[in-house]
């Protein structure tokens, strides 16, 4: 019998009406960054005076409490059953975007990669994927820069970590595709990975994430 991977609940997904309403989605997100703001239809400072590469943020939930344990235990807990949790929260906005428009898992240096055994990001993209009949593509671009963790710097600290930390090694034959991250807290990451996958002729780089943090 399958159950609520939170309650244990019998479920047929991995939350149960219940527990799905932990996940709750920024009310009035950035058109761009999904940003939570305190007027709908908007778009937050950051992005009207630095406008990123990318043009839209589906997000499923705001990164707070129990979100965020959730997210940290599949980073550094080896909980991947957190995946699918995520990857489900993730099926209904995407749902909206069209089927072929592949997606990309941002990813990790390779040491980081050989360390943790797995790409948490790639596992959520794994899961759509599959669910969405969407093409994967998983090995067009690479983590060259070994960058130190996000979340242990300050903003110019994070700007210059993820400073040209990725490249395309593959031909994308594509004009348009779906950039995928857990989270997304500053979002220097995905602006920079995005920036990148523009510079290699991608004319449309959207973004999915299962949190978006407030900051």
């Amino acid at each position: 019998m399958l159950r609520c991977a939170v309650c244990q609940t019998p479920s047929q997904l991995s939350l149960c009406k219940g527990c799905q309403t932990l996940l709750q989605a920024p009310e009035k997100p950035c058109q761009i960054c999904a940003k939570p703001l305190n007027q709908s239809d908007g778009v937050c400072g950051e992005c009207r005076s630095d406008p990123p590469a990318f043009t839209k943020t589906y997000c499923a939930a705001i990164y707070k409490a129990p979100i965020d344990k959730w997210v940290q235990q599949l980073k550094f807990g080896e909980r991947l059953d957190r995946a699918r949790i995520m990857a489900e929260a993730l099926l209904t906005p995407l749902s909206a975007l069209d089927k072929e428009v592949p997606v990309i898992p941002v990813p990790l240096h390779l040491s980081r990669l050989r360390k943790r055994g797995y790409n948490q990001a790639n596992e959520i993209a794994k899961i759509i994927c599959k669910q969405q009949n969407r093409p994967l593509l998983s090995d067009v671009l690479v983590r060259v820069k070994n960058t130190e963790m996000q979340a242990e710097l300050h903003e110019k600290q994070r700007v210059a970590n993820v400073r040209a930390a990725f490249q395309v090694v593959k031909p994308i034959k594509c004009l348009k595709v779906l950039l995928l991250d857990d989270v997304m807290t500053t979002g220097q990451t995905l602006r920079s990975a995005s920036k990148c996958l523009i510079n290699a002729g991608i004319q449309q780089v959207n973004i999915a994430v299962f949190a978006r943090s407030g900051g």
